[in-house]
């Protein structure tokens, strides 16, 4: 519901927040433009249950910030491929990162 909202304001952070504002659709989106493109990939990384991955792929799909692609073409599984559109977030989320680092460092109890 919310997601919806943001996506008609006139605020284009509002908008953007809308389409890649949840925190598992931006993780799954920098492990793919990382190379991490198949589901047990992905899953393994982010360490999230199977239905919210499915879902957050088939949105991120859906936005066209992901393709979904055959691994080869007789198989049934797929890989998911970043878009120009996706790509275009690189440099945002690396400053994201690098944010992280230096004001959110992990603390002794949940590095063990």
């Amino acid at each position: 519901m919310i997601r919806s909202n943001l996506t008609e304001r006139a605020c284009p952070m509002a908008r953007a927040m809308g389409e890649i504002g949840d925190g598992w659709i931006l993780l799954t989106l920098w492990h793919t433009l990382n190379g991490s493109t198949r589901f047990e990939m992905l899953q393994d990384k982010l360490g999230v249950a199977r239905n919210i991955l499915s879902d957050r792929l088939r949105r991120l799909v859906d936005d066209g910030l992901l393709e979904r692609q055959p691994i080869s073409p007789e198989s049934r599984r797929f890989e998911y491929v970043p878009t120009q559109k996706a790509q275009e977030l690189r440099q945002a989320l690396i400053l994201m990162q690098e944010w992280g680092q230096t004001h959110c460092p992990l603390s002794a109890k949940k590095a063990a």
